[in-house]
């Protein structure tokens, strides 16, 4: 799922980089840098789940260059820090996976591709979930994070292969024999992943989600 140099050209590579840019822009204005600041508790949460992101990132199962798959856990890291937090939180760990694989080229594309948008997919469905269904745990569950993380890795893979059959990278027909049949194997335990990640965090930890609360999701 990484993109490499080679597989892009160099117009849309500087492009990726300006809208890196901006949104790393919009998510420090959004970002909830007061109570950050003032909670110990949460900054180390946040370093240890951008570490645990960081690590299944490098870990990466494919047979050509960016047709793999590796676990994203966006979606519950979101549901954890919010959309500034989050945004900012796969950055970093984007600038770590470049350190490792020395493609300085293709970061920005891959931050946006594999960052920046299933974190506003997931946070933009939770958003939805919360205004328009009923405040239930097992809604919580299965459609913030179960459901959640299977669409934003989808979409991120949908964007993905666009973008290589637009740059003319691997042909489409390529795609659909040597990628696509696999993508429904992913796609279940990713959101397997994130649905019990989030289950235990609620059991345990439920104040390191900032999208969760015991007073709304188990009133009676």
């Amino acid at each position: 799922m990484n993109l490499t140099d080679s597989l892009l050209p160099a117009d849309l590579l500087y492009l990726a980089y300006f809208l890196w840019v901006l949104v790393l822009v919009q998510a420090a204005r959004k970002a909830p840098w007061r109570s950050f600041l003032a909670r110990s508790t949460l900054q180390h949460v946040f370093l240890g789940a951008s570490a645990a992101l960081f690590l299944m990132w490098i870990f990466e199962a494919g047979i050509r260059p960016a047709l793999g798959f590796h676990f994203l856990g966006v979606t519950v890291y979101t549901l954890m820090f919010g959309w500034g937090l989050g945004v900012i939180g796969v950055s970093l760990v984007a600038v770590g996976v470049a350190l490792t694989s020395g493609e300085w080229s293709a970061l920005a594309i891959n931050a946006l591709l594999l960052g920046v948008l299933p974190v506003s997919t997931s946070y933009g469905i939770y958003r939805l979930v919360y205004r328009y269904l009923p405040r239930h745990l097992f809604i919580y569950i299965f459609l913030c994070a179960f459901f959640n993380a299977m669409v934003a890795a989808g979409t991120a893979i949908l964007t993905l292969v666009t973008l290589l059959v637009f740059a003319e990278s691997y042909s489409f027909g390529r795609i659909s024999a040597e990628y696509l049949p696999f993508v429904p194997l992913y796609l279940l335990p990713e959101g397997m992943l994130n649905g019990m990640v989030t289950t235990v965090l609620i059991a345990l930890k439920p104040d390191w989600l900032k999208t969760y609360d015991d007073d709304i999701y188990l009133k009676p």
